[in-house]
Order: structure tokens, then C-alpha cells, then sequence
């Protein structure tokens, strides 16, 4: 896992994570794979990455949950020249704000 650096902005913590995701932009399902996971977001590796701004809605495979996490975000990040994209989580419900605590504890 990579060390935040100050000039980063994230506001919460972040763990190194190996989760099957899928990705709906619109009708389209997009099958991803999370490296790593905070409160405030998650970083979709190894995709081609969708303009920032771009509305997603995420289901999350968190093992020892009966059910996918549902969370919607936002596009907010992608490396020029390099495959995936970061997500910022938009109104993460307290149950799902709940769970992902639990996985970063």
C-alpha cells in the first residue's frame, strides 16, 4: 500500500483491497476489480476509466456480506497514460458507511 502524501485529498484513510466490483454507467455493466478502499471512495484498477464527473453506480462483492453493496459515486480521478480510475462515493448510506469501517479497522 502507498503512503498518502500531504498534497493528496483524501479525507479518510485507505487499505489495500482485492474486491470483484460491478459498474453500471447508464445500461452499460461493467465488470471491475477494486485495489483499494476508503470511506470516501474506491480506486476501480486495471479499467478504462471514464471522464471525471461521470455518474456510477457500484455494487461492491465485500466478503462475509449475504448481498452486494449498492453505492453510487462519482469519477473524480484518472491517471493520464495509466489503466483505472478513482470513485468518490455520493451519499454512502450509514449501513454501507458502517461495513466499510468495519473492513478498514
Amino acid at each position: 500500500m502507498q503512503a498518502a502524501t500531504s498534497s493528496e485529498r483524501r479525507e479518510s484513510p485507505r487499505v489495500t483491497i482485492d474486491l470483484f466490483v460491478e459498474e453500471r454507467t447508464g445500461e452499460t455493466l461493467y465488470f471491475q476489480r477494486a485495489t483499494n478502499l476508503s470511506l470516501g471512495g474506491v480506486f476501480l484498477e486495471g479499467t478504462l476509466p471514464h471522464p471525471p464527473g461521470t455518474k456510477v453506480a457500484l455494487s461492491l462483492r465485500v466478503p462475509g456480506l449475504p448481498a452486494p453493496m449498492r453505492v453510487a459515486g462519482t469519477v473524480v480521478a484518472r491517471e493520464p497514460g495509466e489503466v483505472g480510475m478513482a470513485v468518490r462515493f455520493d451519499d454512502l448510506a450509514p449501513t454501507a458507511r458502517d461495513e466499510i469501517a468495519r473492513i478498514l479497522a
